[in-house]
């Protein structure tokens, strides 16, 4: 099995495998809510994603975006 490389998310500071987002700095979820990037078809285990190992984790402003999106 290759070494995948952990980085973490300068949004939600969640770790992230490298391969699964398509912006180096922000993981998958992140990116995706952020700039419309494809998002990881998110598999939980143990607290974590097990194919980009994303924990959850959303920062205040994504999370004030997310709410406001659905109070409309």
């Amino acid at each position: 099995m290759p070494i995948q490389n952990i980085l973490q998310c300068d949004e939600c500071k969640s770790a992230f495998v490298e391969t699964t987002s398509q912006m180096s700095s922000l993981c998958p979820e992140c990116s995706h809510q952020l700039y419309g990037k494809d998002n990881c078809d998110h598999e939980f285990k143990d607290g974590k994603c097990k194919i980009c190992h994303w924990d959850g984790s959303r920062s205040t402003f994504i999370n004030k975006m997310l709410n406001q999106q659905n109070a409309v």
